[in-house]
């Protein structure tokens, strides 16, 4: 069973949410993989991508990206892009423990030439895998399960696969997304 969360939240709050959530981005290097496109979300401008070894990744895509609508599912690109980040994670213990649910928050901040979407997500999710050196933790959450690299403030000491936890994370954001020629 799981539970979707919506919150309205005052212009101030959102604010703040998109000013947290930019900063974490812009703190990272981008990477580049080649990938498959396996799901396009037109709406939030997100496409899913299988990377080479499997792995799937959802990556927000900026509206500085041209050629978003040209893309389709099955598409082979090129995509650099700024990995999804763990910013917070806690231990929940009690009657919510086993519900999984999820609450997004998408904001708009300005950048150079437009707006740059980054999407804070709440969820609660089962941690099914730690990968301690690299600071990576994979979480399974109400939709799906995901691979996150943690952010330097976040402790990964006392965590444990099968806890439940209380994680928020700011979404992978593309930079740049190029077709490969078939």
């Amino acid at each position: 069973m799981s539970a979707v969360m919506t919150a309205a939240q005052p212009a101030h709050a959102q604010d703040d949410t998109a000013s947290a959530a930019q900063r974490v981005l812009s703190a990272v290097q981008p990477v580049q993989m080649t990938a498959e496109i396996v799901g396009i979300d037109a709406g939030n401008r997100s496409l899913t991508l299988k990377g080479p070894h499997g792995d799937v990744a959802i990556v927000l895509v900026s509206q500085q990206v041209a050629g978003f609508d040209q893309l389709k599912i099955g598409d082979r690109v090129d995509v650099l892009y700024k990995n999804a980040l763990l910013t917070k994670v806690e231990k929940v213990s009690g009657a919510g423990k086993g519900i999984r649910e999820r609450a997004d928050r998408q904001s708009y901040t300005p950048a150079s030439g437009g707006y740059e979407a980054a999407r804070q997500t709440e969820v609660l999710a089962t941690v099914l895998k730690i990968d301690r050196p690299q600071r990576r933790v994979t979480l399974r959450g109400a939709y799906q399960t995901q691979t996150f690299e943690a952010v330097p403030g976040v402790d990964l000491d006392d965590l444990k696969v099968g806890d439940t936890v209380h994680a928020v994370f700011v979404s992978a954001a593309a930079v740049q997304v190029t077709p490969v020629g078939k």
